[in-house]
């Protein structure tokens, strides 16, 4: 009985952090110059990626830690360059890639606590 609550809790907290990081990037890459719907589509399947992967990754092992801190600061360096090198790949037009990633990866990061700590 604990397993499959668990698992479910697991499931809907990696499902409300994609939606409430998908809005939030999709936002702010509204903020961008030269936006088309190549990069909108590009931010979502990106998110869609590593979201899921950083939450499960945060899920079981942020207790084992020595320090969250640190973890949650090689989680989101990780995501950070991995996406960039995404986009720098993938997008359309003149952004800098890794601002963009930079700009989009903290909105989402600080945006979910809020929505967190306010919900």
């Amino acid at each position: 009985m604990t397993d499959g609550w668990l698992a479910l809790a697991l499931i809907k907290g990696m499902a409300w952090s994609l939606f409430i990081t998908e809005i939030l990037e999709l936002a702010v890459s509204l903020c961008f110059s030269n936006r088309n719907r190549q990069d909108f589509l590009l931010v979502f399947l990106v998110n869609v990626i590593t979201n899921p992967v950083v939450v499960y990754l945060d899920y079981l092992f942020r207790f084992r830690m020595p320090s969250v801190v640190l973890w949650i600061a090689i989680l989101e360096f990780a995501v950070w360059l991995s996406e960039a090198m995404i986009y720098k790949r993938c997008l359309t037009g003149r952004k800098n890639p890794f601002l963009f990633s930079l700009v989009l990866n903290a909105t989402s990061y600080f945006g979910g606590m809020i929505c967190n700590w306010i919900l």
